[in-house]
């Protein structure tokens, strides 16, 4: 399954449930199909938008933001993209596919690398 990371902006609110309730819905939505949460990070209520942002017919000047990564197939991505779009908490959302074997993840330390030099495993006998 792919790796992909999401960014959330929710409307803000005075109360910090609708949020959690958001969260949680998307998380489960993705545990339900095989999925696997990797991570979720809250990026705080920011004091204000980058700029005034309309949404279900209202305006949104601040925002509360999150990431989410986690692994699932593109047809669930697909169900939880319909899922942001009729969310009238949502402000605005964009979802990373980060990659889906280990080398795309991380290509600094590519599998099954061995040093140059056979030296440096068995050290030298000078």
């Amino acid at each position: 399954m792919p790796l992909y990371e999401l960014f959330c902006i929710a409307a803000h609110s005075t109360q910090p449930s609708n949020l959690r309730q958001l969260v949680d819905q998307i998380a489960r939505t993705v545990h339900a199909n095989g999925g696997v949460v990797r991570d979720i990070r809250t990026l705080g209520v920011r004091a204000t938008l980058p700029m005034r942002m309309r949404r279900n017919q209202q305006y949104h000047e601040r925002g509360e933001h999150f990431t989410m990564t986690f692994d699932t197939s593109p047809v669930v991505l697909q169900r939880l993209n319909e899922s942001l779009r009729v969310d009238p908490l949502v402000v605005r959302w964009m979802t990373l596919k980060k990659g889906e074997t280990i080398k795309q993840l991380n290509p600094s330390a590519p599998l099954g690398s061995t040093p140059a030099d056979p030296h440096e495993f068995l050290g030298s006998e000078d």
